[in-house]
């Protein structure tokens, strides 16, 4: 559910990157397509990050874990 939420907010940002772009071509910036660039690489990796979930900062959940939260919350197996 967090994800989601999460990408929401990705996608919020990816929105909000295209409105600064069309403001920075309006105001004449010097080179506003490297700028898009490069938050685009760190809207993707970051989306990435969410998606693959294979870094070693990530905890997965273990069986245990699971089970408790079933039991908690009244879900089968």
């Amino acid at each position: 559910m967090l994800e989601g939420s999460f990408l929401r907010d990705v996608d919020m940002r990816r929105d909000l990157m295209e409105l600064a772009v069309n403001i920075a071509n309006i105001q004449n910036a010097k080179n506003p397509k490297r700028s898009v660039k490069t938050g685009y690489k760190n809207i993707d990796k970051a989306e990435q990050k969410i998606l693959k979930r294979n870094g070693n900062r990530e905890r997965k959940p273990d069986v245990e874990m699971i089970k408790k939260l079933n039991a908690a919350f009244g879900g089968g197996s």
